[in-house]
């Protein structure tokens, strides 16, 4: 297994800008319109103008920005699944970047997005999904909206209702379907701060794989989440995709209610907050914080969990979670930059007969290339390791990426 994800390292660079540069050449559009004239109607498609887009004539290096500022430009993301729980597998994701002109150096730093792709893995999960977030009113309105589908095998820890069984795992299916929907207002012009609402739709059936390890466990039915939720914002980055300074700090608070149509009352509530400092011009450090509470009610697949690179999805899990991760990036040689991180997370589950508290660390090493300047966009790979697992992550952006 870790000879394999040795292997998957040493071919990434060469793999992933083969898949970026087929995908950006097979896709490129005519020239823009100041060089149209120059350009003959049946020009081949790895013409020498295409083949020009991808560089930046600033310093000569591989550079995506003129391709994903045209009408047709679009970043293949591929994904390299490397979850023990899922197994080995592999997808892609079509990104559109649309730059906002009109608005300046703001425009490009938070363009419009949409994304359409799929997954699948070794032991049957898949999944497809697609987002769109726009910015209206000269960018004082954000909306997001995304919808999904798949069908997910996943092991999931601390069901149990004894402390002997709350560590034992639980094999599920969920096949899923669901769409979101957010906007968000600022409070004024050019405000760090906006108000917003999130209004959450899903249906999830969860089957157990194998024989009930302990009765009292969800199994073939149908659960239904429509939960409205509303959002408090702060955000001071200089940059949505790679920040070098500024903060982004979300809470959100959601209720799901059997009024709207869902199975079950439920409440949930998250905090994050990320900041980025600039230690001198090549050397940025970030840290991200992350605190989760759902009440007792709350679909078991829903419950928080943490979220650190190198720890499996769902295995930390509880009524409450924190964690905090910090990451250090260093732009040592033109655009490529070393990045080394490192966190620790904790899950509570607390009522009933059960009271536990479990806690892990993860940490690992990663590089960056800065694949699209005008847009501040860097892309690379992760290697993270906690006491469950290694893995593996191509990043796009940065690992905490938010619209």
């Amino acid at each position: 297994m870790t000879s394999f994800r040795i292997r998957l390292l040493q071919r990434f660079v060469a793999s992933t800008l083969a898949l970026w540069t087929c995908g950006l050449a097979a896709q490129a559009p005519a020239a823009p319109p100041t060089a149209e004239a120059d350009a003959p109607k049946d020009a081949p498609l790895f013409s020498r103008k295409a083949t020009a887009r991808m560089f930046d004539p600033v310093d000569g290096q591989l550079d995506v920005g003129e391709f994903l500022a045209s009408a047709r430009g679009f970043l293949p993301i591929p994904i390299i699944v490397t979850e023990p729980a899922v197994g080995y597998g592999g997808g892609v994701v079509g990104m559109f970047v649309r730059p906002r002109r009109e608005a300046g150096d703001e425009g490009w730093s938070r363009p419009d997005l949409s994304g359409v792709g799929g997954f699948a893995t070794e032991n049957g999960t898949w999944g497809a999904m697609a987002i769109d977030v726009r910015h209206w009113l000269d960018g004082r309105v954000k909306t997001v909206a995304g919808v999904g589908t798949g069908h997910v095998n996943l092991d999931f820890h601390g069901l149990g209702d004894s402390q002997s069984t709350f560590d034992q795992a639980v094999r599920y299916t969920l096949d899923f379907s669901g769409a979101v929907l957010q906007a968000n207002w600022k409070v004024a012009p050019g405000s760090p701060w906006a108000l917003g609402a999130r209004y959450v739709y899903a249906q999830v059936e969860p089957k157990l794989r194998d024989e009930p390890p302990f009765p009292g466990l969800v199994d073939k039915t149908r659960v239904r989440v429509s939960a409205p939720g509303a959002i408090l914002e702060y955000d001071s980055r200089d940059n949505v995709f790679t920040p070098t300074r500024g903060i982004y700090s979300e809470s959100f608070f959601m209720a799901s209610r059997e009024s709207l149509g869902a199975s079950a009352d439920f409440e949930r509530f998250q905090q994050i907050g990320i900041g980025w400092l600039p230690l001198r011009h090549d050397v940025v450090l970030a840290l991200r914080g992350d605190y989760q509470w759902a009440s007792d009610d709350t679909p078991f697949f829903l419950r928080p969990y943490v979220t650190l690179r190198g720890v499996p999805a769902v295995r930390y899990q509880g009524n409450r979670m924190a964690s905090f991760e910090l990451e250090g990036r260093w732009q040592f040689y033109g655009r490529w930059s070393a990045v080394a991180f490192g966190g620790a997370g904790t899950a509570r589950t607390s009522g009933g007969t059960v009271s536990e508290t479990q806690s892990v660390g993860a940490g690992g090493v990663g590089f960056r290339y800065e694949l699209a300047r005008q847009f501040g966009l860097h892309a690379g790979l992760d290697i993270a390791h906690s006491r469950d697992t290694t893995a593996v992550y191509i990043i796009v952006g940065n690992a905490w990426f938010r619209p």
